[in-house]
């Protein structure tokens, strides 16, 4: 199966976004298939056809006098023209985003056409903007209201359309929406198997956040509700690890808070120290204002850890009282009754944590690469017969 495969991509990506992580284990493992052809379509620096490790690099030129800030309407024609001359079997975007998901809309009656929503742009943009200076929100105000547009129209209009919860395909449904499909994000289990089984060294903290530190993600909140636990727990301790523009306001919240003896702020964490926090600690909380199923959920099940979720981070994979417990988001005082349980009922903790590890592998990626082939084919037969898949009426499951 020939696969066209739109989205923003180079090799030098940032590695620890989670939507980067996405698109990039994506492409390796369906390049690794023998069973598809794999076209990229990316804009860059310069046009160019490349051929990497198991797919082929269609590079196209975003720059030029006519290409305006954030549009490139020019690279929207050319992205259609190399589709076209490529004569795939079914056209993929990854995101909403303009021009990958326009280009895929606009060929959907020559091509079984397919989006990835990696979120909602026009819920996000919002929280986004608490973080940005001034001139960069006023900016935003203005470019960002096309993109937005754009994500409306697209999430209209896809023929298929793929979430990684059914929270946000119950969002995203319109009345001319087509297929939804809900697939969950992928982890490698492979590659964290060795972490898995390594014994914990040593004690950690009790409580782990580690994200990008934006109001988005709600670090903030995870603080809040920290000096009610502390109270009944003197001695626990809170790890919230990352980067990001919300630092400088953790950091004198949690002093304000009389919570430096309790709290660690490690900045970045690389990988081999977050599992190793992930081994020691007794739960993961993501207490996010706006997420799809942060890759925090997914670690945490694969260390057998319990997770405290914000209703809004769109915790598909977790089954509250089952694998982890849910709080209704911006509620400190939720999280904080949330946290106590965990840590007044052992058996529970543990119990959860059980439960979450066993569930597991349903998200390994080479199960995730295999829901989007069966897509595919999918999507492949009914654009031959010539038929629109319907939209699930309202109220009804997503396909999972």
């Amino acid at each position: 199966m020939k696969v066209a495969l739109l989205c923003e991509y180079s090799r030098d990506m940032g590695a620890y976004q989670g939507s980067n992580i996405y698109i990039t284990e994506l492409i390796t493992r369906l390049a690794g298939r023998d069973d598809i052809d794999l076209h990229l379509i990316t804009m860059g620096r310069e046009n160019a056809v490349r051929q990497e490790e198991g797919f082929t690099h269609h590079i196209l030129r975003k720059g030029g006098p006519l290409s305006l800030p954030y549009l490139h309407p020019l690279v929207l024609v050319r992205m259609v023209k190399t589709v076209r001359a490529i004569r795939p079997d079914i056209v993929h975007a990854l995101s909403t985003r303009y021009p990958c998901s326009t280009a895929a809309v606009l060929l959907q009656n020559d091509y079984p056409s397919l989006v990835t929503a990696f979120g909602i742009f026009e819920r996000e943009i919002a929280h986004y903007r608490e973080d940005m200076p001034p001139l960069e929100r006023t900016l935003s105000h203005i470019f960002h209201t096309f993109f937005i547009r754009n994500e409306r129209w697209v999430l209209s209009r896809a023929p298929e359309l793929v979430v990684d919860a059914p929270s946000i395909g119950d969002l995203v449904r319109t009345p001319t929406t087509g297929r939804i499909h809900v697939v969950a994000a992928g982890l490698d289990l492979e590659r964290l198997r060795p972490q898995i089984l390594s014994p914990p060294a040593g004690e950690g903290p009790d409580i782990v956040f580690i994200n990008t530190l934006t109001r988005l993600k709600g670090a903030d909140i995870l603080l809040s509700a920290l000096p009610g636990v502390v109270e009944a727990y003197p001695g626990i301790r809170a790890c919230i690890g990352g980067r990001g523009p919300q630092a400088p306001e953790l950091r004198r919240l949690a002093r304000d808070l009389g919570l430096e003896a309790n709290v660690i702020f490690p900045g970045f964490v690389p990988d081999e120290e977050k599992y190793r926090y992930y081994r020691q600690c007794r739960m993961v909380v993501v207490p996010s204002r706006w997420d799809c199923q942060p890759s925090p959920l997914f670690e945490a099940a694969a260390f057998g850890k319990p997770v405290v979720a914000s209703d809004m981070a769109h915790p598909g994979i977790v089954e509250d009282g089952v694998t982890g417990l849910i709080f209704r988001s911006d509620d400190a005082a939720g999280l904080e009754e949330k946290i106590l349980f965990l840590l007044d009922d052992d058996a529970a903790r543990e119990r959860m944590g059980r439960a979450a590890a066993a569930r597991v592998g349903e998200y390994d990626w080479p199960r995730v690469v295999d829901r989007y082939v069966t897509i595919y084919q999918d999507a492949v037969r009914e654009h031959r017969r010539g038929g629109k898949r319907a939209t699930a009426p309202a109220g009804a499951s997503p396909e999972r």
